[in-house]
């Protein structure tokens, strides 16, 4: 591990040079090609930044709704692998018809879209932001 630059600094510069020098010099599909690898650096910048804070939240959330204490977990490898089952363990709930109704429908709603929410900051920010324009014209 190096101090300067980080990894998310290197990905970032490397994004912007593909769009800036390669991405505006080519056409067709060397361009479009261009443009997804930018993509990628970005999206591996914000999962380096975040995912760690994101995954660890998502655990806690779904621990919580399934009225369970938190696994106790070390390294990012434990707690991805603690969520996935998590999320196995509520959605059997779900299909077993245990979200339909009452409050814990809507806890369950509230959880699943702040854990979404969380993996477009990841992926694409952009969708959170035109979603929020959504909802801010229809009042939602």
């Amino acid at each position: 591990m190096q101090d300067r630059p980080s990894a998310i600094e290197l990905l970032e510069a490397a994004a912007d040079f593909v769009d800036r020098e390669i991405v505006t010099a080519t056409a067709g599909r060397v361009q479009f090609q261009s443009r997804v690898v930018a993509n990628v650096m970005r999206i591996v910048a914000r999962e380096i930044r975040n995912e760690d804070p994101f995954v660890r939240a998502e655990m806690r959330s779904l621990a919580a709704l399934l009225e369970r204490e938190p696994p106790h977990v070390h390294g990012l490898d434990d707690v991805r692998r603690a969520a996935a089952q998590l999320n196995a363990d509520l959605s059997a709930k779900i299909r077993a018809g245990e979200a339909d109704s009452g409050p814990r429908r809507a806890a369950v709603i509230a959880a699943v879209r702040q854990i979404v929410e969380d993996k477009l900051r990841i992926a694409n920010p952009r969708y959170l932001e035109a979603d929020l324009a959504i909802r801010a014209q229809s009042g939602a």
